[in-house]
């Protein structure tokens, strides 16, 4: 008998939610940001579900480019980081890719490459600090790459770094910042909104928004799901009893024995662990649905196995069914107590789920 545990995606809730991100900004086009593997819901099968329906992917690096375009997606394609070899601009033009440019060392290899490329961001640091160029050089940097003659559309991006704390002043410090450098580049379009800015944030009307984690029903807030905010889940995390137990008050439960029984208690053994993605630092009380019901995790996950409280469930049985997030119960209930952040539990995920499509 094969492990039972498996991820199952559904790729129509996953343009539903493409859809949203439309609607919340109709004078803008948007990029389906599928980067580490589509956030975990499988790259190729997403984009090429997607393919006659965005204006553009993007993914972090021409490795993921490139696995799309030769599984025939024919999309543009955008690299959020931009090239990490000089050799790579010519790989751009071979594949019409777009690209980020953020640094010297990429924009001085693109002027020597004596490549065409469709779209070339360049990329603002407004305070993030982790990439761009500085504002000042921005608008010098847009007019250097028009007068190559080598780039279709220069464009701005950027982003922010705190747009998933609504309660915070840094998102508008961040815009403001921004629209100053858009004041000098006229008739130059933008990118600034992740999934965060889409959803919650007053943001500037056309150029391109990058829905990415909102695409999988998951909701970039703390307390908020992605459900609340009118998103469908797209990935189910499933699997099965594997084994069951009675045990009784006083007995240890898994490595280091981290729950006691209080009273005489049934404990299903799972199949999943943190060899699948699930996480280790889930804490006893993570809540796991068995044939529906709220159980409760029960002791340390292991690499391979979770053990859980079933002891009020009724008609249970070995190969009772097992859900471990989806659209019963939130990916990111589960992530909050495991101290992270949804976006962590999907991307992580390794390869030993079978994976479906619905």
């Amino acid at each position: 008998m094969a492990r039972p545990l498996k991820k199952t995606v559904s790729l129509s809730a996953i343009k539903h939610n493409y859809h949203v991100a439309k609607k919340l900004h109709p004078k803008s086009k948007a990029f389906a940001v599928v980067k580490a593997n589509a956030y975990g819901h499988g790259a190729v099968a997403v984009a090429k579900y997607l393919d006659s329906t965005v204006d553009a992917f993007a993914v972090a690096a021409i490795e993921e480019a490139l696995e799309l375009r030769k599984a025939g997606v024919e999309s543009p394609i955008m690299l959020l980081e931009g090239v990490f070899e000089a050799e790579e601009w010519s790989l751009c033009e071979q594949y019409g890719l777009w690209s980020a440019v953020e640094n010297e060392s990429q924009i001085n290899a693109f002027f020597m490459a004596n490549v065409q490329i469709e779209k070339l961001f360049v990329k603002v640091d407004i305070g993030m600090h982790r990439l761009g160029v500085d504002p000042g050089e921005a608008p010098n940097l847009v007019e250097q790459l028009n007068h190559s003659k080598r780039v279709g559309e220069v464009l701005l991006m950027s982003h922010f770094s705190c747009a998933d704390n609504l309660s915070s002043n840094t998102t508008s410090e961040q815009l403001a910042v921004f629209n100053q450098v858009s004041s000098l580049c006229p008739e130059v379009s933008a990118s600034v909104a992740n999934s965060a800015a889409v959803l919650k944030w007053d943001i500037p009307e056309g150029g391109w928004i990058r829905p990415g984690i909102m695409l999988y029903g998951i909701s970039p807030f703390d307390g908020i799901t992605g459900e609340q905010l009118g998103l469908q889940v797209a990935m189910k995390f499933t699997s099965e009893i594997i084994s069951l137990r009675v045990i009784q008050k006083g007995d240890k439960v898994g490595y280091a024995g981290s729950f006691e029984a209080q009273k005489e208690e049934r404990i299903a053994t799972i199949a999943v662990g943190y060899g699948d993605g699930y996480p280790r630092n889930a804490i006893n009380g993570t809540p796991v649905l068995v044939n529906g019901v709220v159980c409760t995790l029960a002791g340390r996950v292991s690499m391979d196995m979770i053990t859980v409280n079933v002891t009020h469930v009724p008609d249970i049985t070995l190969g009772s069914r097992v859900e471990l997030w989806g659209d019963l119960l939130p990916v990111e209930e589960v992530a909050s107590l495991a101290s992270t952040i949804g976006y962590e539990l999907v991307t992580r995920m390794t390869s030993r789920p079978k994976i479906q499509y619905s």
